[in-house]
């Protein structure tokens, strides 16, 4: 049975993927800071087949807890990094804590953890999929740090499939546009409709609307996508 393991899977776009790879036969590993009422149900639900880890991704102690806890990380098969923190606000009016902790979180977290991962998939290869954003690729008001952390995935991740793409270790990026979720729940409806009028089909994504694309990344029907993004914003870019 091939093993995944996802951040950030306790809620949103995380919570939506490990079911969605769980229906497929995965076994999942997730972690959060801490467990809500989803995860004790796919606990409960896929006992044996579903694990959680309590991890705060913010704290750098809890990230090399991780990475030395070699029965989750050794023996992957896939790696879906998709922790992230949605750090809003203007450039001049972003606190330097706030800028590092963004950092940590949404970068400095998932290259340590994909160094270990990555070790662990040398003998037989694997696909690893980064969760970046639009924001990666258009200027969008308000996302300057968060957009700069996002850019520096989708760097990180070309990087890693150039250096193990012929250990069989694919790497890939997704770029989600706004999604209807939590993290974007903070929104005005002012905003909202500008972010509609800004996409071709009208609408903010839905978090089944990217789950399919990373499911695809992970299969044996990506066997030679490496090293790409794929875009799932609903043509705000187009």
């Amino acid at each position: 049975m091939k093993r995944v393991l996802i951040t950030g899977g306790s809620r949103g776009l995380g919570l939506a993927l490990c079911r969605k790879l769980l229906d497929e036969q995965w076994h999942v590993l997730t972690t959060a800071r801490r467990a809500t009422d989803a995860v004790r149900e796919l606990q409960a639900q896929y006992a044996g087949r579903f694990e959680f880890w309590e991890a705060d991704l913010a704290e750098a102690e809890e990230v090399q807890r991780l990475c030395v806890a070699a029965r989750v990380l050794e023996g992957l098969d896939g790696f879906v990094a998709n922790a992230a923190l949605g750090t809003e606000g203007l450039l001049t009016l972003t606190s330097e804590p706030v800028m590092r902790q963004t950092l940590d979180v949404n970068l400095l977290a998932p290259m340590l953890l994909a160094k270990q991962v990555v070790k662990g998939m040398l003998p037989r290869g694997g696909s690893l999929v980064f969760v970046s954003s639009v924001a990666a690729v258009t200027g969008l008001s308000g996302l300057t740090v968060y957009g700069a952390t996002k850019g520096a995935l989708v760097a990180f991740s070309r990087a890693v499939a150039r250096e193990y793409g012929e250990r069989g270790i694919r790497s890939n990026c997704v770029l989600p546009g706004f999604l209807e979720t939590e993290m974007s729940a903070s929104l005005e409806e002012a905003q909202r409709v500008r972010l509609r009028r800004r996409t071709a089909l009208g609408r903010l994504g839905q978090v089944e609307d990217v789950v399919g694309a990373v499911s695809f990344l992970l299969s044996p029907a990506a066997a030679f996508v490496t090293g790409t993004e794929l875009i799932v914003d609903g043509g705000m870019r187009a």
